[in-house]
């Protein structure tokens, strides 16, 4: 019979093989009758890794018995022949044969008994008999596959490279805000069309696929760690942190708190990190088995409290391995639950920051405390819109807007309309646009709405006019009454001069780079601004605006009969007492007697015009907060006002130029080694958090990853998703090589990773 592939494989011939010219000969089943089964001996494992029955035979005694088992078996006939097992002091085996059943001439040798005759020719004839190639046909059937050594023999290993352009489609997914679990799928049946077979590198048999939603998640989590250990270990080795934190409430009406943090890396530069996105509410329920009643239903109550906060943010703290004794400054929205000055979620963190501190066997220990900072974007907001509060014109004319901006947003057919008024008159008026939304929330908006408002102003008019004579519309009559009075003319042109100065503070105080020393500068300007616009005259504009309107038949209504006593009496009733109020609210808001301290201690025009006792008293508050030697500081103070003399003009060109020679790496700056404790206080300063923009930058992105569809996304997962979208680098300079690694390391798997 010709010899078949079967055949072929399993009776491959190895060069180190000892051809013996022995016959086929085996042990006449009746002398092994005697063999006795050893019970104590340790199961055999097949080549897939399963536990095998005894292999010896049960009624015979290994003492009785002479064996006729040869010291020369070798491992090497196992390469290319899965199914051979040899067990010491007894012989060889056959898995197939005994997994099916299958006896050899009739014999129980390679099945219930032991092959005693240890030679690789006794090994080739077995592999001839047509049991044992009925054997292999039928493991062939039912592993469906042609190669019987993929089932029998240890799993393959997976190479580096393979898994690494799996875990980089991931990365692709997830920093582009692709759901990552119905698509990773996709883009691996995608790479393969292109070219490159992902799948199949990754694949391992039938269940291995690498491409279920537990493993896709076990990547995610490898991807974000990676990013989240670098963060955290830049962190523990700077001095000086801060975090800042705010909350919203997502697509499934969660509230989501993000924390993000402020440091000095070893190089003096000021960085800033997303961290942690964490469930804001508090979640107590009834034990298990334990029935509730009425009393015990408040404890189940899912609240949001400064207690809440304060618990977050402490475990956070904690679990990450961050130091109490570094932590410089905590900023927050400056809500009351934030901010409170007796159960506010900033005191009880400091609270809780002094108590891990204490040292009960060192009274006289040194106590850092961080100081709680409201965000300056926050309350420059709330300094415009609490001056506009106190003036009805200006609380008119935002009703006005916002009344304007519902009448156009909710239907296409007036949106319609305008738009045909602007196509209509666009030689002559070259208007072009809509109304938009004067958002309270959005800071940035109402000066937005007001220069683009001014900008359409003719033709909405014109546009709501027409509504009033074709369709009646009370609504669009009403507007034309307000809209075409000097004072709503004058109201409008007030804000479009002021808003867009304090919408230029705004955007500066939203920079992530931004320090205390930048916002005090800015707001020394806009004030200065402020004031010089609080004595324009705004009579020219405002008739520039009039004249555009009623040279296209718009008639304006006067309050006194003639446009310059109407802009007189609006300057002297609103304008100038607006503006006055908006700086006396930023003095108010802005004031702060720590800044102040930091402020002047790194002024270059105190280090030689101020008087030295004035410096060290501000030193000496500073150093109670921060837990720094009083004696050593107040020192450094005094004799670096010679270095600062010394240097003159051109060593310290701005305020800034002051603190990053202070806070550059000792390497690189001899101000940081020869002032060691004034450069911790220039470190302090900087990262002391003055907005938390970061945060509300990360809830937009936020939006775009927990969408509608989406909205059963998970804490863990939408962390690990917004980490990577706002801290990941960019795809080709992630380190996916870590990754793996790993992943590889997270639990035993059956396939191993073969790593470089």
């Amino acid at each position: 019979m010709a010899q078949s592939r079967i055949t072929r494989f399993f009776g491959k011939r190895s060069a180190n093989d000892d051809i013996s010219n022995s016959d086929y000969s085996e042990d006449d089943p009746s002398e092994n009758a005697s063999c006795s089964h050893d019970r104590n001996r340790p199961t055999e494992l097949d080549g897939s890794g399963d536990q095998l029955p005894s292999l010896t035979h049960p009624g015979a005694s290994s003492s009785s018995k002479k064996l006729k088992i040869a010291q020369g078996f070798s491992h090497t006939w196992k390469e290319s022949r899965p199914w051979l097992i040899y067990v010491e002091k007894e012989g060889m085996y056959c898995t197939l044969c005994r997994k099916y059943n299958k006896k050899p001439f009739g014999r129980t040798s390679w099945n219930t008994t032991p092959s005693v005759r240890i030679r690789l020719q006794t090994v080739k004839n077995h592999e001839e008999t047509a049991e044992h190639k009925d054997s292999v046909k039928l493991e062939l059937e039912l592993v469906h596959t042609k190669n019987v050594s993929e089932v029998l023999t240890a799993p393959q290993d997976i190479s580096t490279d393979a898994m690494v352009e799996a875990f980089r489609c991931l990365y692709f997914l997830c920093k582009n805000d692709i759901a990552h679990t119905t698509n990773f799928p996709k883009l691996l049946e995608l790479e393969k069309v292109l070219g490159n077979d992902i799948l199949s590198k990754i694949k391992k048999g039938n269940n291995a696929k690498y491409t279920s939603e537990t493993a896709i998640q076990e990547f995610l989590q490898c991807l974000s760690e990676v990013i989240e250990t670098d963060i955290l270990t830049e962190i523990r080795k700077s001095d000086s942190y801060a975090l800042m934190f705010d909350e919203t409430t997502d697509v499934s009406v969660i509230e989501q708190m993000v924390i993000h943090c402020r440091f000095i890396d070893p190089s003096g530069n000021l960085c800033v990190r997303y961290l942690k996105i964490l469930d804001a509410l508090a979640k107590t329920g009834v034990p298990h088995g334990h029935e509730a009643d009425m009393n015990e239903l408040d404890d189940t109550v899912i609240t949001l409290n400064a207690d809440t906060i304060c618990t977050k943010v402490v475990n956070f703290i904690e679990s990450s391995n961050l130091s109490y004794e570094t932590l410089r400054g905590v900023g927050t929205d400056g809500a009351a639950v934030m901010t409170g000055k007796k159960n506010g979620a900033v005191k009880k963190i400091v609270e809780r920051q002094q108590e891990k501190q204490t040292d009960e066997h060192n009274p006289n220990k040194l106590i850092n405390k961080a100081l709680g900072q409201h965000c300056a974007a926050h309350k420059l907001n709330l300094a415009a819109k609490q001056a506009g509060s106190e003036f009805s014109v200006i609380q008119r004319f935002k009703r006005v807007l916002a009344q304007l901006h519902n009448f156009y947003s909710r239907s296409a057919v007036r949106s319609s309309g305008l738009k045909s008024v602007q196509e209509i008159l666009k030689r002559t008026l070259q208007e072009t646009g809509k109304v938009n939304n004067p958002s309270e929330t959005r800071w940035l908006a109402l000066g937005e709405c007001t220069l683009k408002l001014r900008d359409i102003l003719t033709s909405v008019v014109i546009s709501l006019e027409r509504e009033t004579v074709e369709r009646a519309d009370p609504t669009a009559a009403g507007l034309v009454n307000l809209m075409t009075r000097i004072e709503f003319i004058a109201t409008l042109e007030l804000l479009c001069q002021v808003l867009p100065t304090v919408n230029r503070l705004s955007a500066q105080f939203q920079k992530s780079q931004i320090d205390f020393c930048a916002v005090k500068i800015a707001l020394t300007a806009t004030t200065a601004i402020l004031n010089q616009k609080a004595a324009m005259d705004l009579t020219q504009d405002i008739s520039v605006i009039g004249q555009k309107m009623e040279s296209n038949g718009i008639k304006l209504k006067y309050n006194s009969g003639n446009l310059i006593d109407d802009v007189n009496h609006f300057k002297e009733k609103t304008q100038v007492p607006f503006i006055e109020k908006v700086i006396e609210n930023l003095h108010v808001r802005f004031q702060d007697t720590d800044m102040t301290a930091f402020s002047a201690i790194f002024s270059r025009e105190n280090y030689r015009n101020g008087e030295p006792e004035q410096l060290c008293q501000h030193v000496e508050t500073l150093c109670e907060h921060f837990a720094i030697p009083k004696a050593k500081a107040t020192n450094e103070v005094k004799d670096f006002m010679f270095y600062v003399t010394a240097a003159g003009e051109d060593q310290f060109v701005t305020q800034d130029d002051f603190l990053q020679n202070l806070t550059m790496s000792p390497d690189t700056s001899i101000y940081s080694t020869s002032f060691p404790l004034l450069a911790k206080l220039a470190r302090i300063y900087r990262v002391l958090p003055p907005h938390t923009a970061d945060c509300e930058r990360d809830f937009s992105k936020l939006k775009l990853i927990k969408t509608d569809i989406r909205n059963r996304m998970g804490e863990t997962t939408l962390d690990h998703l917004l980490r990577i979208r706002t801290e990941g680098p960019p795809i080709g300079e992630y380190p996916f090589e870590n990754a793996v690694k790993l992943w590889s390391q997270k639990k035993v798997r059956r396939y191993k990773i073969r790593l470089k």
